[in-house]
């Protein structure tokens, strides 16, 4: 009976350790790809124009330690696309920053697709005939001011942007962290519109 006993506390510590793998029970796996997302920076905006954010990425991406590219759609099993969120504030008073809220039929939706309210849920969608993942809108600067763009609304993260494929069903969940140079060390693109 002790044999038994030691067996079962084995068994279970084993059990207990394999279930701090979330990310493996769950199918999710982390890359790293730096510049997938841009801002395309331009010196002046001015009231009544657009700040355009921009991905295209494209489904082989060279990793690290590997001779082939990793292909992006086959690992996801042909996710339709892959998910960032970005929130826009301007500066109210020295220091106070508030949300800009703007709808999706304000917004410049020239590839992809977006969901948009106090922050952004932007998708970059599959094109089959470049093979690339596409993402181009433009957010309305409705009034003069300082604004700050940062990315990844619930992230701790400063520098980087985080991407999530749309994945079907149980297939692998491919989660991409890219770094950009574009933030400044607070996590923050910043800009003045006239």
């Amino acid at each position: 009976m002790k044999k038994f006993g030691y067996f079962a506390l084995a068994l279970s510590a084993l059990f207990f350790s394999s279930c701090d793998d979330e990310d493996g029970f769950y199918n999710e796996k982390y890359i790293d790809v730096p510049n997938l997302v841009t801002v395309e920076n331009q010196d002046v905006y001015l009231v009544g124009e657009f700040i355009y954010i921009s991905a295209d990425i494209s489904r082989y991406q060279a990793e690290p330690g590997f001779a082939t590219p990793l292909d992006l759609f086959e690992t996801t099993s042909g996710a339709t696309g892959f998910r960032f969120s970005y929130i826009v504030e301007r500066e109210t008073s020295a220091g106070v920053w508030q949300e800009v809220t703007v709808t999706a039929a304000q917004m410049l939706i020239d590839k992809g697709s977006v969901q948009a309210s106090s922050y952004v849920l932007g998708t970059a969608q599959y094109d089959s005939s470049d093979e690339s993942y596409e993402y181009r809108v433009g957010y309305p600067l409705t009034s003069a001011g300082n604004y700050r763009i940062s990315f990844g609304v619930n992230s701790d993260a400063a520098n980087l942007v985080e991407l999530r494929s749309l994945t079907q069903g149980n297939n692998l969940f491919l989660n991409i962290n890219s770094a950009t140079t574009q933030l400044n060390p607070q996590g923050f693109y910043t800009f003045t519109v006239n």
